[in-house]
Order: structure tokens, then sequence, then C-alpha cells
């Protein structure tokens, strides 16, 4: 069995969900300097889909055991709203984990609209596809090195966020 570690789930939200979301976070939003998108952060706090994160982060460990025997908890740890322009995205490949994010150990990325791109992974050139409702965690390391894929005609919106190494007690959804 070849274990790719990434999970991808359809429906995760419905297309209602979906525009709820747009509609509350596609307002007032700041610009990511290095990159250009737009964005605005979630605060996990209040945040009414966590449950949704929680059932997400137990069907990964339990199609991926091993992510769940690290000797240090992890996780949730921050979600972003992120709107990319037409023909913007993060382009150039890369992983999450870094000397400035050293504790990261899943990403997720949840597509709140379609389109026929997605996210490429380097490895293998697989690429997950932007579906609406459908999210998508992979470890953040280099063996997952990846990037966007641009639409060149509509904008992007995706959730971003990333299960992160904490001590007991911080942020403990999963």
């Amino acid at each position: 069995m070849n274990k790719n570690f990434v999970l991808t789930v359809d429906n995760f939200f419905t297309k209602k969900e979906c525009k709820d979301i747009l509609k509350t976070y596609k307002i007032n939003l700041k610009l990511e300097k290095q990159t250009g998108y737009l964005y605005n952060d979630i605060i996990l706090q209040g945040f009414k889909f966590l449950d949704k994160f929680s059932k997400l982060i137990k069907l990964y460990t339990k199609t991926y055991p091993e992510a769940d025997m690290t000797p240090s908890l992890w996780a949730l740890a921050t979600l972003r709203f992120k709107l990319f322009k037409k023909g913007q995205s993060f382009k150039h490949f890369h992983s999450e984990v870094s000397l400035t994010n050293p504790i990261r150990v899943l990403s997720l990325q949840v597509y709140l609209t379609e389109h026929e791109c997605g996210t490429e992974f380097f490895r293998d050139k697989k690429v997950i596809k932007s579906k609406a409702g459908r999210a998508c965690l992979f470890p953040a390391y280099f063996t997952h090195t990846h990037k966007g894929q641009p639409d060149f005609k509509k904008e992007r919106c995706i959730i971003t966020g990333y299960y992160s190494f904490c001590k007991k007690g911080m942020n403990e959804i999963n």
C-alpha cells in the first residue's frame, strides 16, 4: 500500500457553508505583502466549524496512525481565509516548516471555490483540484513540497491552517 500521507475529503463543507464563510471572511481583507494574496485570520475560539476540524484530524490519524505517534502533543494552531485574485497563486514550490515556523506538523487546505486548478505536489506531480468544500491534510515537511496553481479566469478562495506542536492545554481540539 502506497502511503502518501495526503488525506482528501470531499464535502467537508457544504456549498452553503462555503458561501457563508465567503460572506463572513471576504470583507476587510489585509494584504500579505510577501506573496500578494488577501487574507483574514480566523479566530479559532468561536469559529462555528471547529467540530468539523476535530473530526477531520481523527480521520487523518485513523488513516495514518503513525501521525499520532509523535513524542509531543500537536493541535490546530491557526486558520486563515485567503483570496487569490485572477492569475495569482502561491506559485513557488515550498514546504510549511521553516526557521520561523519549525513546529508545524500538518498543513490544512479547504477549498471554498471551484476551479480547474489546485495544489500541485512536487514529488509526484499530483494535483488536488480546487473543489468547493474539499479539505486536504498533508505533512508540513519537505516531503510534501507543493505550490498553488493560478486560475486566470476568476479569483480563488481557500482556508489554510496548521496543526502544530503545542504544550498541554493550548488549542487542544484534536
